[in-house]
């Protein structure tokens, strides 16, 4: 054999090991139990679960069934796609356990999945877990809203020249439907569906109140200001009025 065929001969056999290898590498990708776990009812917070979970496994189309492991311990086995098995951690002791899946093919073939590590934790320690996440988050979103509606109302006041009359509130403003008075709404308004149902300062009876546009807000406070600014008046004018009436009879004397 010359040398140039010894070379094609060596090629060849490369090239053959080569697809030999990514075929093994697809076969064996195709041959593995992808295992997931989805929360159906409870608390899933990172590592920690409490509650009602399910066991999900996709794999080749041959997949026959899957037996589900919770440690070294058989939860169930389920032989019609979608492979899935629920189980509540209620049953199992607290702690870390390993769960994992194995199938069998049609042909025969064992499969294994991939393991997943989960803490099982008690339902008083979940709810304990979701106030120490919920309370702070709630927090910070009120104080947030608080500190926004401040900083915009102050800006408000100072670049529109608003009178200290605060109608826009964290919760908005509205107009009193029996007074015609704007008002900001409160936090102690009871929040119904088409609006909150709040008492009005100024004449002191409930409505259901929505909460209003800015602009229609401080058109509804220069018109209350227009209206308190003419009942000052009045009484200056009626003082006026009797003055020049005083003169006048007075004038009737002279001479």
């Amino acid at each position: 054999m010359t040398r140039l065929s010894k070379s094609w001969l060596i090629l060849i056999t490369l090239l053959l090991g080569m697809v030999v290898g990514v075929a093994t590498a697809v076969a064996q990708s195709d041959n593995e139990l992808d295992l997931g776990l989805s929360r159906d009812f409870g608390t899933g917070i990172g590592s920690n679960i409490q509650g009602t979970f399910s066991f999900r496994v996709s794999g080749p189309d041959n997949l026959a069934s899957v037996t589900f492991y919770i440690d070294d311990q058989i939860v169930g086995e389920d032989s019609e796609a979608p492979f899935r098995l629920q189980f509540k951690t209620d049953n199992y002791p607290l702690g870390v356990h390993t769960l994992r899946a194995t199938g069998l093919t049609q042909d025969g073939q064992e499969l294994s999945s991939n393991s997943i590590t989960r803490n099982f934790i008690s339902g008083s320690s979940a709810g304990r877990t979701t106030l120490y996440i919920v309370i702070p988050i709630l927090i910070i979103a009120i104080g947030g809203r608080l500190l926004s509606s401040w900083i915009t109302n102050r800006g408000r006041n100072k670049s529109q020249g608003q009178s200290e009359i605060n109608v826009h509130g964290p919760f908005g403003g509205t107009i009193c439907p029996k007074c015609n008075k704007p008002f900001a709404r409160h936090i102690w308004g009871f929040n119904l569906v088409v609006g909150k149902y709040d008492r009005c300062p100024h004449c002191g009876k409930w409505s259901l109140v929505r909460a209003m546009h800015p602009d229609v807000l401080d058109a509804a406070v220069e018109a209350m200001e227009a209206e308190a600014a003419q009942t000052q008046a009045k009484p200056n004018d009626l003082a006026d009025d009797d003055r020049w009436h005083k003169r006048l009879d007075d004038s009737k004397f002279d001479g």
